[in-house]
């Protein structure tokens, strides 16, 4: 039934769906007269090569062209060594990557779901070397790099009054060359927002942090293990990068301690890790946890996750973000104030390039007039945080999947295939049993395309099919 090979079926081609047929209403986004649409596409990482790749796609009703402020494409993929401040452009560095990381979730997510080229190797779990080639070869397939203007930084993004149409709205975008510093504004009728939120570390405050006279970082600017080499390290925060620098520290420091607040974690730890709760506070060298114990240290990494920034808009625009909470954003995407806005890749928790595929093509049914958008009210009834925290008011996790769907419905086109469900539950099963090793493991679909094992080391570690709910 299974192929144990490095060859993985093609996700797309093993699922039937039927096709949804597409509303038709009138186009309310073109000019009298029926001229182009004018779109902007803010960033040349993954999202905004997606957007440039659909935009493509439909030259009879798209004018489009994207802005990115370094001098290459890929966003936070393009690792460097350096950190802190970029010496071409006196910018922040922008990328979060660091020298040993490999993707945690296998290669076969992430692709974009017309150009299935990863995920045919050995090991699943790719590094971020291959997931820029993979960009940049997407990229040069489908002609994207004629699109790009790069060294070209958006610094005010504005909303004005047409000057012909009444109750039409432009934007009004100003670029500034990082070559020369002259800046140019240009007239659009739409803005794509593909900036990532990888970039601008979030940094929670801790009581005594500057009594701590050992190094303190964010996991921004962590980018390999031997500096750590004999030294007693504590991480705060065990989500994705807390765990996998804590894995990747261990080979070299004396002892890494990840302190978090979440549920404890089921994995077999290294030797030299240990599990604690949450910091409570730091005296000097002591850092001190909410159970009362604590440890002396050399290091302090923050491994808290990002936020959310937009530097370049204009009040005008009704964006706001408060504790990383993106308001008014109907379906996490769109501005519901000024809906020919939006804002690709705000869902955390998610299989990333496919929902970027879904977002992107589902604001552009909007704009074409494909998709219906309902009324100002009810996108700001839909915009308002359904939880408990304004941080995780934009956390999908198991809801992602009727999100996506949602999207490709009213967007007319298809849906994903049950096999990323099924292969989503399945990895995230084998992750959190298996901290260490998990990237070393194979995914695999079989022939059928509805049930997926993973193989670690020739032995099956899980088999999954779509009938199971979860694991």
């Amino acid at each position: 039934m299974y192929r144990n090979t490095a060859r993985i079926i093609k996700l797309y081609a093993t699922a039937s769906v039927e096709s949804v047929k597409p509303r038709s209403v009138n186009d309310k986004n073109r000019d009298e007269g029926g001229g182009k649409l004018r779109v902007c596409v803010i960033g040349a990482g993954a999202a905004g090569l997606c957007a440039l790749r659909h935009l493509a796609k439909d030259p009879d009703n798209f004018e489009f062209e994207a802005f990115e402020q370094f001098d290459h494409l890929g966003g936070t993929w393009v690792y460097t060594q350096h950190t802190g401040v970029d010496e071409k452009t006196l910018l922040p560095i922008h990328s979060s990557m660091y020298q040993n990381l490999r993707t945690n979730v296998p290669g076969e997510f992430m692709n974009f779901p017309d150009w299935r080229k990863t995920g045919e190797t050995n090991r699943s779990c790719i590094s971020h070397e291959e997931v820029l080639a993979y960009l940049d070869n997407y990229a040069r397939h489908f002609r994207l790099h004629r699109y790009i203007t790069f060294n070209s930084k958006v610094e005010t993004v504005r909303p004005i009054d047409h000057p012909t149409i009444p109750g039409r709205e432009i934007w009004k975008v100003k670029m500034k060359n990082m070559h020369n510093s002259d800046t140019e504004e240009k007239d659009f009728d739409a803005v794509m927002c593909c900036n990532g939120h990888c970039s601008e570390p979030n940094v929670p405050a801790i009581p005594g942090i500057e009594t701590f006279p050992g190094q303190v970082l964010h996991s921004h600017d962590y980018r390999k293990p031997e500096p750590f080499a004999g030294k007693t390290v504590v991480i705060l925060g065990a989500s994705s990068s807390g765990g996998d620098i804590g894995i990747d520290l261990c080979s070299y420091a004396e002892h890494v301690y990840l302190s978090h607040n979440t549920p404890r974690l089921v994995s077999e730890l290294p030797v030299n890790m240990t599990e604690k709760l949450g910091v409570s506070g730091i005296e000097g060298r002591r850092i001190i946890f909410k159970d009362g114990s604590s440890v002396t240290a050399d290091v302090f990494i923050y491994c808290t996750g990002y936020k959310y920034s937009f530097p370049f808009l204009h009040e005008s625009c009704g964006v706001s973000v408060d504790e990383n909470y993106v308001y008014p954003l109907y379906r996490h995407l769109i501005n519901a104030e000024h809906p020919t806005m939006c804002f690709v890749g705000i869902p955390a928790l998610v299989v990333a390039f496919a929902m970027f595929d879904v977002q992107v093509r589902y604001f552009l049914a909007t704009l074409k007039g494909v998709a219906t958008l309902p009324s100002r009210e009810t996108m700001l009834e839909d915009s308002v945080s359904k939880t408990a925290l304004k941080r995780h008011a934009h956390r999908l996790t198991e809801s992602q999947w009727d999100y996506n769907d949602l999207l490709a419905r009213d967007g007319g086109f298809d849906p994903f295939p049950p096999i990323y469900k099924t292969g989503y539950y399945a990895w995230k099963s084998q992750r959190s049993r298996n901290l260490v090793n998990y990237q070393d493991a194979k995914f695999i679909v079989a022939d059928d395309g509805k049930s997926v094992q993973i193989v670690l080391n020739d032995k099956i570690l899980i088999e999954y099919n779509n009938n199971q709910d979860n694991l």
